[in-house]
């Protein structure tokens, strides 16, 4: 009998550890403020943790993380597709869409069940992460403001989600 409860803790403690997030090392200062899933039609494409310094309440004007940990296999093309539809409900400029596809092409690879993004933001610079490797960063306060504003506002299409994150009413 007490082997089958050592294999048990075993396996929950593996399915535990599969959903913790690791950050990279250098967003040591950031702790976990909330964190949920997207799903579609009842299908889980992604859980999400939104890190904030010491775990505080999400302010734009501090360093924060959100960090995307992929449920299913979702091609690079179509992570940047949506940012790109998502961004333009929040008024990217024309101007800058090129630039920004391009941006996210080098940032976002396609993704295999398991793998995880870390976007990070300071208010002026935005770095990302797949797998915990550095894949880009960008100089562009806008960029940033316009790309997290998917997850983090008020008009966001994951209401659920970002009640989640922010730990708060929506």
């Amino acid at each position: 009998m007490s082997r089958w409860l050592a294999t048990g803790a075993v396996i929950a403690g593996l399915m535990i550890a599969e959903v913790t997030m690791a950050l990279p090392a250098e967003l040591g200062g950031l702790r976990p403020l909330g964190e949920g899933s997207l799903r579609w039609f009842g299908f889980r494409l992604y859980d999400a943790t939104l890190y904030t310094q010491q775990g505080q309440v999400f302010d734009w004007n501090r360093p924060f993380a959100l960090s995307l940990r992929y449920a299913r296999d979702i091609p690079s093309a179509k992570i940047v597709d949506i940012s790109l539809e998502e961004m333009q409900r929040y008024g990217m400029p024309d101007n800058r869409r090129e630039a920004w596809r391009s941006t996210m092409q080098a940032a976002f690879p396609d993704v295999k069940q398991g793998d995880e993004i870390v976007g990070a933001f300071d208010g002026n610079r935005v770095r990302f992460w797949h797998n915990g490797k550095p894949t880009r960063t960008l100089d562009d306060p806008l960029f940033g403001r316009t790309f997290f504003r998917i997850w983090l506002d008020p008009a966001s299409r994951a209401p659920a989600l970002r009640e989640q994150l922010l730990k708060s009413a929506p």
